[in-house]
């Protein structure tokens, strides 16, 4: 009778445990799949905020200098230094209006190429905190306008022939870092001058550093070719070399893994309306901890259950095959 009562106490043990096992896992399995599924739709949907911020502030810097470009060479009627004279001062009453009603704006400027004058050379305004006022010009002639190492928010778009937006740089004569867009201005096939506006480095900053997620996650910006524009952990703008952004992170994949200082992380980047990309990147262990903990306290349910059920049984059989 023991031997008996002893395989159906062990086979009934053994069913328990295997059903109870199998249920957890399949459990613990769900509670993964589902956990790393909402972590990556508030990781994309953090990101995608971000992008619709950003893009917001940059398509509205492009739309402003795209409108002064369109007016400027609707209203070209001639180069010789009069006309050119009366051209600045339309344009200068049609850029300030514009101007006031964007934000964010560090300085805008519209600059004549000393090869077509030397007498009107434009005009540039700056935003000192109080206003925007009138600043004295930079003189271009003391560059050489082939370089485009210099002067880069006006030697890029005259060699380049098209509209760009430049990295982080610091402006002459102000000692600003700033951001531009900057689009080149022709007359009948001729090159004319540079219609521009710089954002503050700092006010771009300051949205990407608004975007977080969990407490190690955070923003960052690089360009086109990878290169690190922003970060918030790291001065970029004082480094001898552009960084470069994590190995895997320019992937044509939306979500990324990847290890960074013997942490393993993930990011999640979309692009840009002006060519950059937007990175959001959060440890795993933070992205895993809530289903983590909710498998720990599956498991425990498991084996307080176990026991419980081990105790039952033991119990049950106990009392339909009593000692005799």
């Amino acid at each position: 009778m023991d031997g008996i009562k002893k395989k159906i106490t062990s086979l009934t043990v053994c069913f328990v445990v295997l059903a109870m096992g199998i249920a957890t896992f399949l459990g613990v399995t769900a509670l993964k799949d589902i956990g790393n599924r909402d972590s990556n739709q508030l990781l994309l949907l953090m990101c995608e905020t971000g992008q619709k911020n950003l893009d917001s502030y940059f398509k509205n810097v492009e739309q402003s200098v795209s409108m002064v470009s369109a007016y400027v060479e609707s209203d070209l009627d001639g180069l010789d230094d009069a006309k050119l004279q009366a051209h600045l001062e339309r344009v200068r009453f049609f850029f300030n209006r514009l101007a006031y009603k964007s934000s964010g704006i560090l300085t805008y400027y519209y600059r004549i190429d000393p090869s077509i004058s030397q007498n009107v050379k434009g005009f540039w305004y700056v935003n000192n905190g109080e206003g925007i006022m009138e600043h004295e010009v930079t003189d271009i002639s003391r560059y050489d306008v082939r370089d485009t190492s210099k002067l880069v928010w006006f030697t890029v778009p005259r060699n380049t022939g098209r509209a760009v937006w430049l990295p982080p740089y610091i402006t002459d004569n102000l000692g600003a870092r700033v951001i531009s867009y900057n689009v080149p201005v022709y007359y009948q096939g001729k090159f004319v001058g540079v219609i521009g506006i710089e954002l503050d480095y700092f006010n771009v900053a300051n949205i990407i550093n608004n975007i977080t997620m969990y407490e190690g996650g955070y923003a960052f910006l690089n360009d086109e070719e990878g290169k690190i524009i922003y970060h918030p952990r790291m001065d970029v703008m004082t480094m001898e070399e552009q960084p470069a952004v994590p190995r895997g992170l320019l992937s044509n994949y939306k979500f990324v893994n990847y290890n960074f200082e013997g942490v393993e992380k993930q990011a999640v980047w979309l692009p840009l309306s002006n060519g950059m990309r937007l990175n959001l990147t959060v440890p795993v262990n933070e992205l895993n901890a809530d289903w983590q903990k909710w498998s720990v306290r599956m498991l425990v349910i498991y084996v307080v259950l176990l026991i419980f059920f081990i105790v039952v049984i033991r119990i049950a059989i106990g009392r339909l095959f009593p000692d005799r």
